[in-house]
């Protein structure tokens, strides 16, 4: 019996399947607890909190070149030995989720990034130290300054303004960090291993369709709860709940894989893989690969 089995989870897979479910008004993804989470709500209080998120992730359209930048020194400055995770796709991914907010964040603040899960609560409620975590990042978030023109005050403007409620402004920076960092981290991460392992060149879309580090979308319909699949060509959904930051995602992607990909053209060997256990996120523990 897998995870979703054993909680009573339906499961939707299969691109057609996956797509009907996805567009299906009869699946919400709202649970009923009353959630200030975009991801766990539906309606005119989905449709307003994702419009402002979505203006908050178009201030890296076109992606900074001072962001592209940091991304290559990155990577340019990899040793002869590293961690596809540790060393690549983190700090690349630190990067841009960093860009996104407006504000500076250290290892510690990645680490408990690290700890929660996208919806806060993706099985029930059970993973406490998740949501401490998560509840950690929202008081900081919330203490940080916010520079003009950041992403956290863009924030801050919106709940002045109304379109945000205390409850939605405490929790959405973090579950926008959480969807920028986590889904980056792992994908580079895969990415990275692709390129140091295979003889063909694919492009960044293909590789998000095979990789889809997020596996699966949690739904609810009268018959209870569903996941639904992504892993069959929807790494970014599809729908009015479709991932309003694939455009950036692509292009962090490009930029990270094309330095990784100029690091590794004199020939590498790949050690010890580990991969993560989650039965969501889908990535890599550690990849640790040498040059020559």
């Amino acid at each position: 019996m897998d995870e979703f089995e054993r909680h009573g989870i339906v499961m939707v897979e299969g691109r057609d399947a996956a797509a009907r479910a996805l567009r299906s008004p009869e699946l919400t993804s709202d649970p009923g607890a009353g959630s200030p989470s975009v991801l766990l709500r539906d309606g005119e209080g989905h449709t307003r909190v994702r419009g402002v998120l979505r203006e908050i992730i178009g201030r890296l359209e076109p992606f900074p070149d001072s962001v592209r930048t940091e991304i290559e020194a990155v990577v340019g400055g990899l040793g002869t030995s590293f961690d596809l995770v540790r060393d690549f796709a983190r700090p690349v991914a630190g990067l841009v989720t960093a860009a996104v907010l407006g504000v500076s964040l250290d290892d510690v603040f990645l680490d408990h990034l690290e700890r929660t899960t996208a919806n806060l609560d993706v099985f029930g409620g059970t993973d406490r130290a998740a949501q401490a975590s998560a509840f950690r990042l929202s008081v900081q978030l919330g203490r940080a300054p916010a520079e003009p023109g950041s992403g956290l005050a863009g924030l801050r403007a919106a709940h002045a303004e109304g379109r945000l409620d205390d409850d939605e402004l405490a929790i959405n920076p973090v579950v926008l960090a959480h969807a920028a960092y986590e889904n980056s981290l792992n994908f580079l991460a895969s990415a990275g291993l692709q390129l140091a392992s295979a003889a063909e060149t694919r492009s960044v879309r293909e590789l998000a369709a095979e990789i889809c580090p997020a596996r699966y979308v949690l739904r609810f319909g009268a018959e209870g709860p569903v996941a639904i699949s992504l892993a069959d060509g929807l790494p970014f959904g599809l729908g009015r709940h479709a991932c309003p930051g694939s455009g950036v995602a692509l292009a962090e992607a490009e930029i990270a894989l094309r330095a990784l990909s100029a690091v590794l053209s004199g020939g590498c060997q790949v050690g010890e893989v580990r991969w993560k256990t989650h039965p969501v996120f889908h990535g890599l523990a550690q990849a640790v690969v040498t040059l020559g």
